[in-house]
């Protein structure tokens, strides 16, 4: 899916309450395997994005911090929607699971992957909201979920909350150190 509709999200709601899990994330390490098969995909999906693939390690910056929050219910589903009807595939095979922000000149681009739909439900960059557009939104069962999304500015810290499938809880992704904005092209 490509659209070029800019959309302004919804502002990250700070004072949403942390979700306690009960679930253990010992075993959520990846391999190398794991992490080749994770860079190869994110090349990939840049590809169909129609992104250039030239990227400066330094313009990419990996999640500072994440966690689950609950979601408000007032948060509007935003142009980054996925059918909510998809079923998740089988267990025991592996899909991608990455996310990270590519820091250019004007605008920022945020990639994700795993085995769930995503959709983007809110976003602030350096504390004011931001507009941005999908360039590349996708689910299956054998691939799992791929979102590209570009950000429209530039700036120092953005906060993303990312619906994961269905349910009440969002991920709530912290990217720090972006730079001043004076940043290399990327796409």
């Amino acid at each position: 899916m490509n659209t070029s509709c800019y959309e302004k999200l919804p502002l990250v709601d700070l004072t949403a309450p942390k979700a306690i899990s009960h679930r253990s994330r010992a075993d959520d390490a990846p391999s190398k395997e794991g992490i080749v098969q994770d860079a190869e995909d994110a090349e990939i999906i840049l590809k169909l994005a129609g992104l250039n693939l030239d990227i400066p390690v330094k313009n990419i910056v990996s999640v500072s911090e994440k966690y689950m929050v609950e979601a408000r219910p007032a948060n509007k589903e935003s142009c980054s929607s996925v059918p909510a009807n998809v079923r998740v595939g089988q267990k025991g095979i592996r899909r991608p699971h990455y996310t990270r922000l590519l820091v250019g000149e004007k605008s920022l681009v945020f990639q994700a992957a795993c085995c769930l739909p995503l959709r983007i439900i809110a976003a602030s960059l350096d504390g004011v909201t931001v507009s941005g557009r999908i360039l590349f939104n996708s689910y299956s069962d054998e691939g799992g979920g791929k979102l590209v999304y570009e950000f429209l500015g530039s700036g120092k810290e953005m906060i993303l909350d990312i619906k994961r499938g269905v349910g009440t809880r969002a991920q709530r992704l912290i990217f720090r150190g972006m730079g001043d904005g004076e940043n290399k092209k990327i796409p």
